[in-house]
């Protein structure tokens, strides 16, 4: 697994997460990133990588010239994945934390600004989405999911693709989750 473009073009990333962990592919990041360039900007965002695993989302963000990045996963083997792939690029610390806990309990404890952008693939036999965009502290949500997702009232679905056996859904974050 490669960085795409950007400050870290075709720099490798270290992949060895967890098996349960599902990294996103080459193709599905493209296809996000394109998006996200050509209706938002990248530049001097603010991202969440929530259930970030290897964190390719985030560090592409950062790649292509994010403000900062927050890195958050359970798995403290992921983790640690994460920092050695930042540490590996050279990011400076300013512009990123890797947080090792469960989405719920960041969420809940998580005080600061809210998100440009924020990065949500957890496994896709997860069934908490609509708690999930509903606090997610985020300007545009961007889902990766099995199946085409139930968006709840106040969230603002603004596209859905699919890329094989990967939907991927843009979201208009509601009020909620800041």
């Amino acid at each position: 697994m490669r960085v795409l473009t950007g400050a870290n073009k075709s720099r490798k990333l270290l992949s060895g997460v967890p098996e349960s962990t599902r990294p996103t592919s080459s193709r599905v990041r493209k296809s996000i990133f394109d998006i996200l360039w050509s209706r938002f900007g990248i530049e001097g965002k603010s991202v969440l990588d929530l259930f970030a695993g290897t964190g390719a989302m985030g560090i592409e963000a950062l790649s292509r010239g994010a403000r900062e990045a927050y890195f958050v996963d359970h798995s403290r083997a992921a983790t640690r994945v994460i920092i050695e792939n930042l540490a590996r690029l050279q990011v400076e610390s300013s512009r990123f934390r890797v947080i090792n806990s469960k989405y719920k309990s960041f969420l809940e404890s998580y005080k600061g600004d809210r998100f440009d952008i924020a990065f949500l693939d957890p496994p896709y036999v997860f069934n908490e989405w609509d708690d999930l965009v509903l606090n997610v502290p985020a300007g545009i949500m961007v889902c990766e999911t099995g199946k085409p997702l139930q968006v709840p009232q106040g969230v603002v679905k603004l596209l859905e693709r699919k890329y094989g056996t990967t939907v991927v859904t843009l979201l208009l974050g509601s009020d909620a989750g800041s």
